[in-house]
C-alpha cells in the first residue's frame, strides 16, 4: 500500500494554537506536494435565539442583518486566514507546492468539515486538539472528538505543543 497525499483538508478555529495546525499541515504539504486546503466553519446561532431576535426585529430585517454580517464576517476571517497562512510559510524551510486554498463557510463544523472533506476527495483531515481550556476538554476538543469517530478518512490531531516555531535558515 502506497500512501498518497494529494489533497490536506486543515479544519481550524480561531483558537490561539490554530497557526500552529496550519503550519503542521503545511509542513505535511511541502513534503508530499500536497494540495492545502484551510477550512474555517462560523457556527449558526441557536434557532431559539434566532427566533427571539426575529420576533423582536422582523424576519425580513433578521434576514438581511444576517445575511449582511455573515459576508462580512466570512470575508474577515478570509482575510486573517490568508494572513495567518503567509507569516506560517515564511517559517518554513520548504515551499509549499500550491498555492493554499481558504474555504469559509456557515454552518455546524462538524458535518460541514465532513461534507467538504468529501467534496475535496482529502487524503487527511488535519485537526488541532482543543481550542478550549484543559478543565473543558481534557484531551480532545469536542469538534476533534466527533471528526475522529465519524470519518472514513484518516484524521490527523495536532497538539498545541506539536510544533515549535523556528525560524528559516
Amino acid at each position: 500500500m502506497e500512501v498518497r497525499m494529494q489533497n490536506i483538508l486543515v479544519a481550524r478555529d480561531m483558537g490561539k494554537d490554530s497557526a500552529r495546525v496550519i503550519r503542521y499541515a503545511l509542513e505535511l504539504g511541502a513534503k508530499f506536494h500536497a494540495q492545502i486546503h484551510v477550512l474555517h466553519v462560523m457556527p449558526t446561532v441557536d434557532a431559539s435565539v434566532m427566533n427571539m431576535v426575529s420576533l423582536a426585529m422582523g424576519a425580513d430585517k433578521l434576514a438581511e442583518f444576517n445575511k449582511q454580517n455573515e459576508k462580512e464576517l466570512a470575508e474577515q476571517t478570509r482575510k486573517q486566514l490568508h494572513d495567518i497562512i503567509e507569516k506560517e510559510q515564511e517559517l518554513m524551510e520548504e515551499d509549499v507546492a500550491h498555492p493554499v486554498q481558504v474555504e469559509v463557510h456557515h454552518g455546524e463544523p462538524v458535518p460541514m468539515i465532513l461534507t467538504i472533506a468529501d467534496k475535496l476527495d482529502a487524503d487527511l483531515i488535519v485537526i488541532g486538539s482543543h481550542s478550549k481550556g484543559r478543565l473543558e476538554y481534557a484531551f480532545l476538543g469536542s469538534v476533534a472528538e466527533k471528526i475522529l469517530r465519524k470519518s472514513h478518512r484518516p484524521v490527523m490531531i495536532v497538539p498545541p505543543t506539536a510544533l515549535k516555531k523556528k525560524r528559516k535558515k
